[in-house]
């Protein structure tokens, strides 16, 4: 049987170090945990805290609501918080949390019943006060992209509000002017923060906010080409669009591309995401990066410190970063 010995020697960290990774108890860097979490795979240890489970009354599992379970974000998710969980001896048991609050609270309480030793919720339909309530369980819980002011200590965010005012202030920095818009739901926090980021640019840059060139869609490629065909049948002169994730851009790009005629001037197309996919469309994907990885990975261990009793030492915010590709060009002048 491996040993934390070997764990620490193959990974090249202290055992000091494995144990903190192993038990959540502490900051440690991404490489090291990514180090140690390999190390442990490769050697097949298992930690005491965690064979001694049943012991403990514990299950050994974590429990994930996703608000669904297809596409490429929503999978790297998943995939992440499995692949982190995995080495330390946890199962990870996913839950659809579907498009409404009841079918959220459903997944919810579904995880309840099987006792899993901790949550962790990705949710958007969910209202505070019912989070807040639920945490009064004595489950470990963390929620994942969204902040609660109550819950502050068990939410790991970004700020998608600065993504959104990023990529507006990437447009209007190349020149453009009217820049039209293709938002999400706007039920979902998330949504409404890029939108408000993208507002509070315009305005910053003394350019009237025009109602008529924002669109509501469904985070999806479909609703994102339909917006953008709806933005055209609207005959209204825009130069650019900032879509608020990567899957409405491709979608908005595909409509473009398959315009019968020509524009004038080819429409610079912004995404938000920055997905796989977003690299290897045509023309490729200028977007926002969201950490989502680091952020899951971040929430995994603050669930491993909830659970051990340990102190709480984890980056709860992130930041959003500009990738710039080929999909968005400096307007030519008149």
């Amino acid at each position: 049987m491996a040993t934390i010995k070997q764990v620490s020697e193959l990974s090249g960290v202290s055992q000091a170090t494995v144990s903190r990774v192993i038990n959540g108890s502490s900051r440690v860097s991404h490489d090291k945990k990514l180090r140690v979490e390999k190390a442990i795979q490769e050697l097949d240890y298992r930690p005491q805290s965690i064979s001694h489970s049943a012991a403990l009354n514990r299950s050994g599992c974590i429990g994930l609501v996703i608000p669904e379970l297809a596409g490429p974000y929503y999978g790297n998710i998943m995939s992440t918080i499995e692949e982190t969980l995995r080495p330390l001896g946890y199962q990870l048991l996913v839950t659809a949390g579907g498009q409404s609050e009841q079918s959220e609270q459903t997944a919810v309480e579904f995880l309840f019943s099987r006792r899993v030793d901790a949550l962790l919720l990705y949710t958007s339909y969910l209202s505070d006060d019912y989070l807040i309530e639920i945490s009064k369980q004595k489950l470990p819980m963390v929620v994942l992209s969204r902040f609660i002011p109550e819950l502050h200590n068990s939410c790991i965010e970004m700020d998608d509000e600065l993504g959104g005012k990023s990529a507006t202030k990437h447009l209007i920095e190349l020149g453009h002017r009217r820049i039209a818009c293709i938002t999400g739901p706007l039920s979902k926090p998330d949504a409404r923060a890029r939108l408000q980021g993208y507002r509070t640019v315009l305005e910053e840059a003394n350019i009237a906010y025009d109602s008529r060139l924002v669109v509501e869609a469904g985070f999806t490629e479909l609703t994102g080409a339909k917006a953008m065909e709806k933005l055209l049948n609207r005959k209204l002169d825009f130069s650019a669009v900032f879509c608020c994730n990567d899957l409405m851009a491709i979608g908005a790009i595909e409509t473009l591309n398959e315009l019968d005629s020509p524009q004038k001037e080819p429409i610079s197309v912004m995404g938000f995401d920055n997905i796989i996919f977003s690299q290897y469309v045509t023309p490729a994907l200028s977007t926002i990066h969201y950490p989502i990885e680091k952020m899951s990975v971040e929430a995994v261990h603050l669930l491993l410190q909830k659970i051990n009793k340990k102190k709480l030492d984890v980056q709860f915010k992130f930041t959003p970063t500009l990738v710039v590709r080929e999909s968005t060009m400096a307007l030519a002048p008149l």
